[in-house]
């Protein structure tokens, strides 16, 4: 191919501005007849594709503002999540200790869909709840926590605002503010439960509130590494975790409606229970994002 490099040089260009000149089709440049070498003209940008860099700094290499020898100035690589060794310490933990305790998975999935859906007139005297199921809460809750935390910090981040400290501490620090609302909306139900049911009634909706957050930190588990590994995609990733939360909330509000609703006098404290539990510290939180972003 002798005229590719010379019309990707400009090495004619070149031989016909100095009449002296030869051109060597085997070369990347141009002599002199007197033996002194001369320097190819500037880039074309015509013969480069657009995947190859930029057209707008194309543009101010091939003009000659920057001199050819001295290359392209680097674009730094932004800072994500994914690359931060924290962040995916955090994520591996959580990883194995859920392979750990998350064996007999289908069992427990069955068993935390009835808790979810059913009310039963009495407790059933045959259920048995084991150690393992104990352990499975737990690391379920502990990944709603996590998955929290990390679609958290995306939606803040998605936002512009400024980060105080880095991205490991962040997420650390919002996965513990996630593990505090979940400790005070147990505690909360449950002085809802007692003040306001039977004990067994009380002992149903709690059992319902921990198998609709442990289903809902299984599913939180792709979204949250969606952002982590696909950063261009957060917007969709945020939208569909927002959708599972939504949903997971719904299906444990219509089964305190089973236990609490008898009449129309009690819808009255159904309604307050939803403002005071449920739309108010989602505002609150909402606020707390806001006061974040700066």
């Amino acid at each position: 191919m002798p005229d590719e490099p010379s019309a990707l040089f400009g090495a004619q260009s070149v031989a016909e501005a100095v009449p002296s000149a030869t051109v060597s089709p085997d070369t990347l440049g141009v002599t002199h007849a007197a033996g002194r070498a001369v320097l190819p003209a500037p880039f074309d940008t015509t013969h480069c594709r657009e995947l190859d860099a930029p057209s707008d700094r194309l543009t101010w290499y091939a003009t000659g503002r920057v001199p050819y020898t001295r290359g392209m100035e680097a674009i730094p690589r932004p800072q994500m999540p994914g690359n931060d060794t924290g962040v995916m310490a955090m994520l591996m933990a959580l990883l194995m200790l859920l392979a750990l305790n998350c064996r007999n998975y289908a069992t427990f999935f069955k068993t935390f869909t009835a808790d979810l859906l059913k009310v039963r007139e009495r407790d059933n005297i045959f259920d048995d709840h084991t150690l393992s199921e104990t352990r499975i809460i737990i690391s379920l809750l502990l990944s709603l926590c996590v998955c929290e935390g990390i679609l958290l910090f995306s939606a803040v981040s998605e936002q512009g605002a400024a980060l105080p400290a880095s991205m490991s501490v962040c997420i650390a620090a919002l996965t513990v503010a996630a593990g505090v609302y979940y400790c005070w909306q147990f505690a909360a139900y449950a002085a809802v439960g007692y003040l306001f049911t039977a004990p067994w009634l009380a002992k149903q909706w709690l059992r319902g509130f921990n198998a609709s957050q442990a289903l809902l930190g299984l599913f939180l588990l792709i979204p949250a590494m969606g952002v982590l590994f696909r950063p261009e995609a957060t917007e969709g990733f945020l939208i569909a975790s927002g959708m599972l939360y939504v949903t997971a909330r719904l299906i444990f509000i219509c089964k305190g409606f089973k236990i609490f609703y008898h009449n129309s006098f009690s819808l009255i404290y159904f309604i307050l229970y939803l403002c005071t539990l449920e739309i108010v510290p989602l505002i609150f939180i909402y606020r707390g994002l806001l006061f974040l972003r700066g």
